[in-house]
């Protein structure tokens, strides 16, 4: 939590995920209370409860330090709002930043995001069987320049590799293919907890 998210104890995180999933009780539940810092458990989606600027009002309300939600939810808040007329309502004064993860975050949502709320969008790469980041950025470590449509790096422990498709060699830097992650995994990746 404080190396990546920069969340220390006595401070508001919310995961704005559902519950029932491994980001869900990981990171709504497990990982804020582990280090002493508070969690949000919110019941909705951004927009239509009753209007986009929902997920505003809950990081103003409580004093939301970083909200960590998928690109769908941006998304859907940027479709319904997208000048951030109802963002104008709130105070975010102690929001710092917004991750991102559950499927790419496209430059487009980037961009449109960082642009109305001032702050870093930190996109991610993970699953629900990784049970945390593969690749992101260290908001509490090292926080790398972030480039739209990248993860940033991989995270510690992990060794990610970009593999040919066809002949399954290891390719270079600014080279397309498969995305590996080389054995041994994670004690977080076992198949058997």
């Amino acid at each position: 939590m404080k190396h990546i998210y920069n969340i220390s104890p006595g401070e508001v995180y919310w995961a704005a995920s559902d519950v029932g999933w491994v980001v869900g009780h990981s990171y709504i539940v497990y990982a804020p209370l582990f280090i002493g810092a508070t969690t949000i458990i919110y019941e909705g989606k951004p927009v239509g409860t009753p209007d986009p600027g929902a997920f505003w009002r809950v990081i103003s309300q409580h004093g939301v330090k970083a909200l960590f939600t998928a690109p769908t939810a941006i998304r859907g808040i940027k479709r319904e709002d997208p000048l951030g007329k109802y963002l104008k309502k709130y105070d975010l004064s102690r929001f710092e930043a917004l991750f991102s993860a559950g499927e790419r975050l496209d430059p487009d949502t980037y961009h449109w995001a960082t642009d109305l709320l001032g702050k870093p969008v930190i996109d991610h790469w993970w699953q629900t069987e990784t049970a945390w980041a593969i690749c992101g950025n260290f908001k509490g470590l090292e926080e790398f320049p972030i480039k739209p449509g990248s993860a940033t790096k991989p995270m510690p422990s992990y060794n990610v590799k970009i593999l040919d498709a066809g002949t399954g060699k290891e390719l270079g830097p600014n080279e397309n293919g498969i995305i590996t992650v080389k054995l041994p995994l994670l004690p977080a990746n076992l198949p058997t907890h």
